[in-house]
């Protein structure tokens, strides 16, 4: 296997930068940079075509395409950031558990794993919100869970592994309550996966979150979510595909961002050697 130039990680960690500054850029000033609102009515500038100033056109309200973007970022990767988060920190312990303690454990925690993770992804995420009412809450929850199980199925693979090494038999005979083992020797050692993971599922909370609007569910109007902008403007697809193309564009984007981010994490703390 050939190994990774300095040249080349060097663009890699620059990626992840990057990807990082882009990501806080829009959380932090998307809303303040737009050119124009992105929910007040323009009736002179109905469904006009990408041009100066509109520079990815406007809708059938005469809104400001990149405007609607830019402001509609921060609640599609808020709710993806977060139900991500939660996803891998109800995994972790969970895989720990199951992982270290084993036996009935771990038949009955992974059992309950099963069940969740028989449910399609996006089945699973609209049967909770449709349950419990569609706000943001509810949405970062429902995600979540659908993230529980494939979190804690990875931790505890990984712990069943390093349970067996010398330093875990050390702590042991040394008398250490299983909280300490669990939580000071174990999950110190697997931070670096934990960080990979949590990249790869914001990645898929993103499209998840995107499914979500489309189909009504998730964030509603008047927020410009990326999703939500694609049901409201499919209608108009042969008309104006631009309001169909820009927000399809922005999922994608900000998705293969995360992947290869993550996938650098991924080279950095797991297989160092591997060429970009």
């Amino acid at each position: 296997m050939n190994k990774a130039s300095p040249r080349r990680r060097q663009r890699f960690g620059w990626l992840v930068w990057a990807y990082l500054l882009l990501i806080v850029f829009l959380l932090l000033f998307g809303p303040t940079v737009a050119p124009f609102s992105a929910t007040q009515f323009n009736a002179e500038a109905l469904l006009r075509s990408p041009s100066w100033p509109f520079i990815m056109g406007t809708d059938e309200y005469g809104r400001d395409i990149f405007s609607r973007i830019l402001v509609g970022a921060q609640p599609t990767l808020v709710l993806a950031a977060g139900s991500a988060a939660l996803g891998v920190a109800l995994g972790t312990p969970t895989g720990l558990i199951a992982g270290y303690m084993g036996g009935r454990w771990d038949e009955v925690l992974m059992r309950m794993m099963d069940v969740l993770m028989a449910f399609p992804a996006l089945i699973l995420a609209m049967l909770i919100i449709v349950m419990l009412g569609s706000n943001p809450v509810v949405v970062i929850m429902a995600i979540s869970v659908v993230f529980w199980p494939r979190s804690a199925r990875l931790v505890r693979a990984v712990v069943q592994d390093i349970a067996q090494r010398e330093f875990i038999a050390g702590a042991r005979a040394r008398g250490e309550s299983r909280a300490f083992i669990l939580f000071r020797e174990l999950l110190p050692n697997i931070m670096h996966l934990l960080a990979v993971d949590l990249s790869l599922r914001i990645a898929s909370a993103i499209l998840l979150t995107a499914s979500l609007s489309y189909l009504g569910i998730g964030v509603t109007a008047p927020t410009p979510a990326w999703g939500l902008m694609v049901r409201e403007g499919q209608q108009f697809l042969q008309l104006a595909p631009w309001l169909v193309i820009f927000p399809c564009a922005a999922i994608a984007f900000i998705s293969i961002l995360t992947v290869l981010a993550g996938d650098k994490l991924r080279q950095h703390f797991v297989d160092p050697g591997r060429e970009g």
